[in-house]
C-alpha cells in the first residue's frame, strides 16, 4: 500500500524538500525531509525507510558518506542520489558504491515519481526473492529432517544384521519387515513430494476430460472398504442420482479421494464413521467427506493445507504420514479450478467439503 511506503530526502535546498515533499506526498507515501547529511543520519536510525534520495553535494556531511552509513544502518533502504548534471561522474561513482539510481536536477514530478516507482518495485522484486530462498532453506531442512530418521533406523537395523548382533532367525524376519516398512514409508514421501511438486509448478497439466464422478466416489469408497472394516469403522456413501460428469483429470481426482478417505481412516476412532457424500447444484458439483475421529484443533485448521504441517497432539504423534496429502489435495482441487473447506470439533470428527466447477 502506498500510505505504508515511507520516504527520507536529505537535501541542503529548501526548495527540493519541499518540492519532493510535495510531489511524493500525493501518492500517498510518508514523506520525511533532512536538511544536512548529520540530521538524515539521525532520522535513518531512528527508523527505517523505503527509500533515502540523498543530495551528494552538501555542506557538512557529503553525500557519498551519508550513503556509505545509510548501507551500514539500514541496509535495506533504497538509495537513489539527488545531483546536478554538472557531477553525472559522480553520481555514477555513486552508484558503484550501492546507489540504486541517479536524478538529475532540476527534475519534474514525472521522472521524480519515476525513480522512486522503480525503487519500490526493485524492493518488492528483493523481497519476495528474499523470501522464497527462506522458503527454500525452509523445504530443504523439512525434507531433511523427514527422510534423517527412517533413513537413521534402517542404516541402524542392517548394521546390525551385517554385524551379527541378530542371530535369531524371527528376529531377523521381524528387523527385515521394520525395514521394509520403513522403506515403504520413504517411498511415499519422495512420490508425495515429487507430486506435490509438480503440481505447485503446473508441470503436471491437469488432463480435460469427461470424468463420471459418480463412478470415481463409489469406486474409492470400494477401494477404501476393507481398510475401514479391519478399524471396524463404517464406510456409508449418498451419491446424488442427478450427478453429471464433470471436465477433470481421473488420475488427480482419484488421488484427491484417496488422501481425503486415508485421513478419515487414519484419524478415526476405533467402530466410527466415514460418510462420503455427493451433490450437485447449478454451478458445481459438491462432496463431502465426514468422519467421527478425533478432530483438529482450531488453532490448527488454518495451517493444515502447509506443506509438511502435522497437528502434534498425544494421538497423533505415532502415526506414520508425511504432512503432505493435504497440501496435495489442495493443489489438485484448486488446479480443478475449485475451493475446499474443512470443519471440526475436537473429539467429535472432521468434514472435508470440496467444490468442483461443472463442465460448461
Amino acid at each position: 500500500m502506498a500510505n505504508s511506503v515511507s520516504i527520507l530526502v536529505v537535501d541542503d535546498e529548501r526548495v527540493v524538500l519541499n518540492s519532493c515533499r510535495a510531489i511524493l506526498s500525493e501518492q500517498e507515501y510518508h514523506v520525511e525531509t533532512a536538511s544536512s547529511g548529520e540530521e538524515g543520519l539521525r532520522l535513518a536510525e531512528r527508523r527505517a525507510f523505503d527509500v533515502a534520495l540523498i543530495d551528494l553535494k552538501m555542506p557538512g556531511m557529503p553525500g557519498m558518506d551519508l550513503l556509505s552509513k545509510l548501507a551500514e544502518v539500514r541496509p535495506k533502504t533504497i538509495r537513489i542520489v539527488i545531483t546536478g548534471f554538472a557531477t553525472v561522474e559522480t553520481a555514477i561513482k555513486a552508484m558503484k558504491q550501492g546507489a540504486f539510481e541517479y536524478i538529475c536536477k532540476p527534475f519534474t514530478p514525472d521522472e521524480l515519481e519515476a525513480v522512486v516507482g522503480k525503487a519500490l518495485e526493485n524492493r518488492d522484486l528483493r523481497e519476495a526473492a528474499e523470501q522464497a530462498q527462506r522458503e527454500k532453506e525452509r523445504f530443504i531442512l523439512t525434507i531433511y529432517h523427514q527422510l534423517k530418521s527412517p533413513v537413521g533406523v534402517i542404516k541402524g537395523y542392517v548394521n546390525n544384521l551385517l554385524k551379527g548382533v541378530i542371530t535369531d532367525e524371527t528376529e531377523k524376519r521381524n528387523v527385515l519387515e521394520r525395514c521394509l516398512k520403513r522403506s515403504e514409508a520413504l517411498l511415499q514421501s519422495l512420490e508425495d513430494l515429487l507430486s506435490l511438486s509438480q503440481l505447485k509448478s503446473r508441470k503436471i497439466q491437469p488432463k480435460r476430460e469427461l470424468v463420471k464422478l459418480e463412478d470415481l466416489v463409489r469406486c474409492a469408497a470400494e477401494g477404501w472398504n476393507v481398510r475401514a472394516q479391519e478399524k471396524g469403522i463404517q464406510l456409508r456413501l449418498h451419491v446424488d442420482v442427478q450427478l453429471p460428469p464433470i471436465v477433470a483429470d481421473r488420475e488427480q481426482i482419484e488421488h484427491l479421494f484417496a488422501n481425503l478417505l486415508d485421513n478419515a481412516l487414519r484419524y478415526n476412532k476405533e467402530n466410527g464413521s466415514v460418510e462420503l457424500k455427493a451433490t450437485v447444484n447449478r454451478t458445481d458439483v459438491r462432496i463431502d467427506l465426514s468422519d467421527t475421529g478425533i478432530g483438529i484443533a482450531e488453532a490448527d485448521i488454518a495451517k493444515i493445507f502447509d506443506e509438511f504441517y502435522r497437528c502434534q497432539n498425544e494421538q497423533t504423534r505415532s502415526m506414520p504420514g508425511t504432512g503432505l496429502g493435504l497440501s496435495i489435495v489442495k493443489e489438485i482441487v484448486e488446479a480443478h479450478g475449485g475451493r475446499i473447506e474443512v470443519r471440526s470439533e475436537i473429539g467429535k470428527g472432521t468434514t472435508f467439503t470440496v467444490w468442483l466447477p461443472l463442465r460448461d
